[in-house]
């Protein structure tokens, strides 16, 4: 009979092996959308249209990255903290940057995106791990300030794989707790 953490196991490796399987077909449009997508581009001189196919491409290689990088995550746990320092980046790009991208002529779909949002913007202590590691560990590195943030990062990543703790804190993990 096998225990409880041998059953999660198992299922962890089911889905990661989905997942996987998954990929395949997941590359393969994300490629076909993003060379139509460039093809479109070079013909377009409408800004309004230019800045959809923009949007559309970022929102398609969003999706992809993450999709990977939690492939990655999944697959090579030895690396998480690797692999969540990039979700972290990519996380808070598609919740702080993307919004305010979603112009005038897509305000419907911009809203329900926003509300969509709302959970998450709204859980202080997610945001902050986020934005934390996002300016400090990710999109700009303090090689001269004497903070050593990225060292300092990796140091309570490794350690918190070794405790079986997540990087990124949120109120609502901590509330289920």
């Amino acid at each position: 009979m096998k225990d409880a953490e041998d059953v999660t196991t198992d299922e962890l490796a089911r889905r990661v092996d989905a997942l996987r399987a998954d990929m395949e077909r997941t590359r393969a449009d994300y490629e076909q959308i993003m060379v139509h997508l460039a093809g479109l581009s070079s013909a377009l001189t409408d800004e309004s249209k230019r800045r959809a196919l923009e949007l559309f491409a970022t929102v398609v290689a969003t999706d992809y990255e993450l999709k990977v990088l939690l492939l990655q995550d999944l697959s090579y746990p030895t690396d998480r903290e690797v692999w969540e320092k990039y979700m972290a980046l990519l996380s808070w790009a598609a919740i702080d940057e993307l919004p305010p991208k979603i112009g005038i002529e897509y305000r419907e779909a911009g809203r329900a995106f926003k509300d969509a949002l709302k959970p998450i913007k709204s859980d202080g202590d997610y945001m902050s791990n986020l934005t934390e590691i996002r300016n400090r560990v990710v999109a700009h590195r303090d090689l001269e300030g004497g903070d050593h943030w990225l060292a300092q990062w990796h140091l309570t990543a490794i350690t918190n794989k070794h405790n079986g703790r997540s990087v990124v804190q949120s109120t609502a993990s901590s509330s289920r707790r």
